[in-house]
């Protein structure tokens, strides 16, 4: 029977990484805990908006937010990073609204 349970372990973490849930995963963990992972202060100014290739594009509320979110971001991406226990994010683009 153990053996079994092992074989089914097996198929089951071969079929995640096949279809790359854990990337798909962690893409909706990004969106979901954006508050948890960069705070209230900066999630009620900056949204994210879409993940591609690893750039992250965030929306702003003003300029003075992009330029904040700018000398940030290597905090932010790190934060981002550590949250999901994985290079998700390498580099933001933020845009104003």
């Amino acid at each position: 029977m153990d053996n079994d349970l092992k074989k089914i372990s097996e198929l089951l973490e071969n079929y995640v990484n096949e279809h790359n849930f854990s990337k798909k995963i962690n893409d909706f963990k990004l969106f979901a805990y954006w508050t948890e992972i960069v705070g209230r202060d900066i999630s009620d100014h900056a949204k994210p908006k879409r993940l591609k290739d690893k750039t992250l594009y965030i929306s702003v509320s003003d300029s003075i937010w992009a330029n904040e979110l700018s000398i940030m971001s290597q905090s932010i991406i790190e934060k981002i990073n550590n949250y999901l226990c994985d290079e998700v994010v390498d580099e933001l683009r933020i845009r104003c609204k």
